[in-house]
């Protein structure tokens, strides 16, 4: 078995000691087959090396561990310093100078340590920093590659919708708008759940003489369906550019958003800014009427998914502002001029007769308008004669109006279309020669022509 390398420190040499007798040393018994693995192992195991800064203290144990019959005997050194003996002879130094040994051995190994100790906090430390600042360089980099992956992805994206046509932009944003707006306000109203707008103070029928009755809040569902319509139409193919959408698009949204705030007040029972808010999209209705007029309907699908559902929008928030404005009066309790209720309910009806008649003789006369309005005047009539306050003679007088308004619309519509017809006879009787009683030959020939349509001047007779 190797020993341990001997220090390089000189030490005094023992005091000779004169040789003791000792017995004969028993050899150990022989391995049976009974021996156990583990003891095999362990008297074959050579010893492991010790570490240099305990060579002192386990140099005088360099003995191997034999059967507690044997004796001790101390192993010769393989190389043993010259001039001097081994470390770990038989027997031991003296006390003093053994210690005294251990001290400066520990002294002279103390400061390679702490120098060695301070060397790896050293270098610990700078492969923190390394670390940290190679980690504070990545993240700087990466934010740095997602801001500019970021930055154009975003100039794509608008690059990508600035390059769609104009057209296309709107028919989408028409559709999101009108569908969204339609949900809203029906969830507003109460259709979905929750408080329903008609149980509102606003919409008392006994609030005033101009209050119709509940019922006639049922066009909503005309209007939404045919607001619907609306959106279906604008994406035919025949109307991707055609300028009467590139003019309505944006007056139907706004209005739809106008009439979702509108619902919304009147939910939270803000009525005098429902009012204000309710006349803006009068006005804004009105102005949508004028590109109707500019750009009439080509068709008769045209007119009733455009024509139609607009006009009964207008119509029916004409006669609702009436009725509101009469509602939010009567709460507020506003009194001018007299205090009568019969008075004010005139006034107003004249208003609806006159403003609906011009809005109605317009074009070809806008039937639509006038059947909304008519519509919530008929429930006015209904509540007088059945409900609370009871008023026969503003349920006559809101009769005539009606009444009124439907002549005039009819009968616009009956000069236009007349007028059209006439206009259409002359353009088509224009290349004919005029007709000479004087000398009929002549004229013969030339209307056997066209006997389909003249016949012959024996079966004009």
């Amino acid at each position: 078995m190797s020993m341990p390398t001997p220090s390089n420190h000189r030490l005094p040499q023992p005091p000779p000691v004169p040789p003791r007798k000792t017995p004969e040393a028993v050899p150990p018994p022989p391995l049976s087959e009974t021996t156990s693995v583990i003891e095999r192992l362990k008297a074959a195991r050579p010893k492991t090396p010790v570490p240099s800064d305990d060579r002192d203290a386990t140099s005088t144990t360099a003995t191997v561990a034999a059967p507690s019959d044997a004796p001790v005997t101390a192993p010769t050194p393989s190389s043993p310093p010259a001039g001097g003996t081994s470390d770990s002879g038989p027997t031991g130094r003296p006390g003093q100078e053994r210690q005294d040994q251990e001290r400066q051995d520990q002294g002279a190994d103390a400061t390679p340590s702490k120098a060695r100790e301070e060397e790896l906090k050293a270098a610990r430390a700078e492969k923190l920093r390394t670390a940290s600042s190679a980690a504070s360089s990545w993240a700087a980099q990466s934010g740095k590659r997602t801001a500019q992956w970021t930055a154009s992805a975003s100039r794509s994206a608008a690059a990508n919708v600035r390059s769609w046509p104009l057209d296309v932009v709107r028919r989408i944003l028409v559709t999101v708008v009108v569908l969204g707006s339609l949900a809203g306000t029906a969830w507003a109203t109460g259709l979905f759940g929750g408080t329903e707008v008609w149980t509102s103070e606003l919409f008392r029928t006994d609030l005033s003489l101009l209050s119709p009755h509940r019922y006639a809040l049922a066009i909503w569902a005309l209007i939404g369906l045919g607001l619907v319509g609306y959106v279906v139409h604008q994406w035919l193919p025949g109307e991707s550019n055609s300028p009467r959408h590139r003019r309505l698009g944006w007056v139907v949204m706004a209005a739809v958003l106008l009439n979702f705030g509108l619902a919304l007040m009147i939910s939270a029972g803000l009525y005098l800014e429902s009012l204000i808010l309710h006349g803006v999209l009068l006005v804004l209705l009105l102005f949508s009427l004028r590109w109707l007029n500019r750009w009439p309907a080509a068709t008769s699908t045209e007119g009733s998914l455009v024509d139609v559902p607009l006009g009964l929008f207008l119509g029916w928030t004409g006669f609702t502002a009436l009725s509101h404005c009469a509602a939010v009066l009567s709460l507020n309790g506003f009194s001018w001029l007299w205090d009568d209720d019969f008075r004010w309910a005139l006034v107003g009806l004249g208003i609806v007769v006159v403003i609906g008649s011009v809005v109605c003789s317009t074009d070809r006369g806008r039937i639509a308008v006038a059947l909304a309005v008519v519509w919530g005047i008929g429930w006015i009539v209904v509540e007088r004669i059945i409900g609370q306050p009871q008023s026969l003679l503003i349920a006559g007088t809101a009769a005539l109006a009606a009444f009124l308004l439907l002549i005039t619309s009819g009968s616009r519509r009956h000069r236009v279309d007349h007028s059209y017809r006439r206009a259409l006879r002359r353009r088509q009787t224009a290349n004919l020669p005029p007709l000479n009683l004087d000398d009929e030959d002549d004229d013969d020939d030339f209307y056997d022509e066209y006997p389909g349509r003249f016949g012959r001047p024996d079966d004009r007779r």
